[in-house]
């Protein structure tokens, strides 16, 4: 059986689109036959079973260095990687998969196969990793199998800003791992519930949909995400009743609360930040929140990112030039409420492409190439 390792940073069970991404990507390998091993640090919920969390289906064999009970940093990240290192050179016969460009290096100074995961620009790296990525052409080496990026404008600033060869970067957007067992249904009464799903960083929109709460007392707001004590913050500060404010909800619940949700947003500014509000990401972003609304076949207004449209168009969703003008919003959502026609195509529109837009079809482009 072919053998991948997939190493991880960030921690597993959590609320983290990336960790998300990574988990379902392992299960899906899985399905397809591969021998996985998921190499992740000390980190996440010990009290939640990352099986029932995410909803798997297939077995992930996980590999925890339970020494490393923070995310690597510092010195921990140079030990982590080592550690990450010698169980990989004991896994003989193995292919690697990160998004970290120094493991990747590491890995293929020992003449490792590797595919490298790239999201955004390399702007918040570490002066070592910066350093290492102009003087070492090693984007290009021969064991490099592939290059992920899941967006075109990902690939483009690679070719373009460290000489990447073409061939060697193929661009695989995010996906979902929902499928729905019913059609979804829709309320036209006069309340509708418009719902949020993603992290609360103000970056991603949510004071937009706070700020529509306010000035649309004929509707129902909601927003999943964030932490309970994020979220207890945020409900000192907003009071007003059609706004309801939850916590990050496991991924196996979603399909379920978001089937209840009317219209589905994505608010997101000019200027979005990763997780831990590092890279601004808004010319590369593939948001998970966005295949998974196609997969649900709801009603989406978004902001209108150059990016976003690499995936969707005016036949999948509303779009709003200024993501600041709450009253864009406002008039846009009335007429999604008025128009059922419009609603309905929509939803057949979406679930038709949320078909192309799935974790198991994402591995099997994945690697293009024999173990």
């Amino acid at each position: 059986m072919k053998k991948i390792n997939y190493v991880h940073f960030s921690s597993i069970p959590s609320n983290l689109p990336s960790s998300l991404q990574v988990i379902k990507t392992c299960e899906n390998f899985s399905k397809n036959n591969y021998n996985v091993t998921l190499i992740k640090p000390g980190t996440g919920n010990k009290k939640i079973s990352i099986k029932k969390y995410y909803g798997l289906k297939h077995d992930i064999k996980i590999k925890e260095f339970k020494s490393i009970k923070s995310f690597p940093q510092g010195f921990k990240f140079y030990l982590y990687c080592t550690y990450c290192l010698l169980f990989i050179l004991g896994n003989k016969k193995s292919i690697t998969i990160s998004r970290s460009y120094f493991i990747c290096y590491l890995l293929l100074l020992f003449k490792q196969k590797v595919i490298l995961e790239i999201h955004h620009d390399t702007q918040g790296e570490s002066r070592v990793t910066k350093f290492i990525l102009k003087y070492f052409n090693f984007l290009n080496d021969k064991n490099l199998m592939n290059i992920v990026a899941v967006t075109n404008s990902v690939k483009k600033l690679f070719i373009n800003k460290y000489n990447v060869k073409t061939e060697k970067i193929i661009v695989l957007p995010s996906g979902s791992s929902i499928r729905l067992k019913c059609k979804p249904s829709f309320n036209f009464s006069k309340r509708m519930k418009i719902g949020y799903f993603g992290s609360i960083s103000p970056s991603k929109g949510i004071n937009t949909i706070i700020k529509l709460s306010k000035i649309d007392k004929d509707n129902d707001y909601f927003i999943f995400g964030g932490l309970k004590s994020e979220i207890t913050k945020l409900k000192k500060k907003n009071f007003n009743k059609n706004l309801f404010l939850k916590e990050n909800i496991p991924y196996v619940n979603l399909p379920k609360v978001m089937l209840k949700m009317d219209i589905l947003t994505i608010p997101y500014t000019d200027q979005i930040k990763s997780a831990g509000e590092v890279d601004e990401i808004s010319k590369f972003t593939s948001p998970l929140k966005l295949f998974d609304y196609l997969a649900v076949g709801k009603t989406i207004i978004s902001s209108d990112l150059k990016v976003l449209r690499e995936v969707i168009d005016t036949k999948n969703a509303i779009f709003i030039k200024n993501f600041e003008n709450v009253y864009a919003w406002k008039q846009n959502i009335n007429f999604a409420k008025n128009n059922k026609n419009k609603i309905y195509i929509m939803s057949k529109n979406n679930l038709r492409l949320s078909r192309e837009y799935d974790h198991s079809s994402r591995v099997k482009k994945y690697i293009n190439f024999k173990l």
